[in-house]
């Protein structure tokens, strides 16, 4: 037998998603036999899968550890030397505290691992942790609370510990993110508006279409925008999204008619391939400029992009208030 004693980083959860952190190649099916046949008890008694545990509750595993060990050996982490250029964003990160790790994440880089095999900002925050953070162990891996398309600049939340990422995605998923977006559009708008509707998605494609109706599949989407400034044929434009559907920004600008600079999956291919010849454009320009949970004490700004900056001094769209 085997006994583990909850900590701040595996309380307030339920007991089976604990064992599944706990006991990874374990079966899920299995494991929650083994509760119904008191082979894994609760503070020494029977549990259910749904129970709650707290920071001080003990957990008794009546395995071999040899067993214990096998469901707990993991996929090594993959390693990476950083790119000087990766290197840029934790020198140093928007914010950091004993909590919670915030990025200005640059376009081009994965949120989180695919098949492509490319590094990650999972990849790139664990490397940096490890070698940063004195005393530092791997109780607790480092996730995402926001994850951001790979050509989508700006803020990430990385929480520390538990605690922090069961209080961050709360306040997501209760919508009391702040979330706003800078972008620069064909098209001249003068007043601020909200667009609404309803989004689908083709996974084949891996691309997004709006319709003003709902329908099978399809999900709500609502943002507001506001321009910041324009030069008679672009413009700088502000969203703040009250809904975070996959491409809802992209889809939705392009829709109504404005598309987003360097977006060739929803914009204009014309105007695309222009922006390419003369900068080497080839990402959309979307940029997570603030992003804030007042309850948290929460407020972050991440800087312009060297390349949005350029084209928004270019195109005269540069305004020091933004």
């Amino acid at each position: 037998m085997k006994q583990y004693t909850i900590d701040e980083n595996s309380g307030n959860q339920r007991l089976d998603r604990y064992l599944a952190k706990l006991m990874p190649l374990a079966d899920r099916n299995f494991l929650q036999k083994m509760l119904r046949k008191k082979r894994i008890k609760l503070n020494g008694g029977r549990a259910d899968p749904k129970d709650t545990v707290h920071i001080g509750d003990t957990v008794q595993v009546y395995f071999s550890e040899e067993t214990i060990a096998g469901f707990q050996e993991k996929k090594a982490q993959r390693h990476f030397d950083l790119t000087s250029e990766i290197k840029k964003i934790f020198e140093p990160p928007v914010y950091e505290d004993d909590h919670l790790l915030v990025i200005n994440k640059p376009a081009g880089l994965l949120s989180q691992a695919d098949v492509s095999g490319d590094i990650s900002l999972i990849d790139a925050a664990r490397t940096y942790l490890k070698k940063n953070t004195p005393g530092n162990t791997e109780a607790f891996d480092v996730v995402i609370s926001n994850r951001l398309d790979r050509n989508t600049s700006g803020i990430i939340l990385m929480p520390k510990d538990y605690p922090t990422l069961q209080a961050v995605n709360a306040a997501i998923r209760e919508r009391q993110a702040l979330k706003e977006y800078h972008t620069i559009v064909s098209g001249v708008l003068k007043k601020p508006g909200t667009l609404t509707g309803f989004l689908t998605k083709d996974t084949t494609e891996n691309k997004s279409a709006i319709q003003s109706q709902s329908g099978k599949g399809a999900k709500e989407v609502r943002m507001d925008y506001c321009p910041l400034t324009d030069n008679g044929r672009f413009t700088l434009l502000e969203v703040t999204l009250h809904t975070g559907r996959s491409h809802q920004i992209r889809s939705q600008l392009t829709d109504y008619g404005f598309p987003i600079i360097g977006d060739y999956k929803y914009g204009d291919p014309s105007i695309n391939r222009q922006f390419n010849q003369k900068y080497g454009l080839n990402h959309h320009l979307l940029h997570s400029r603030h992003y804030a949970i007042k309850d948290l004490g929460y407020d972050f700004t991440a800087p312009y992009p060297p390349l949005f900056k350029q084209l928004l001094k270019d195109l005269k769209l540069d305004r020091e208030a933004f």
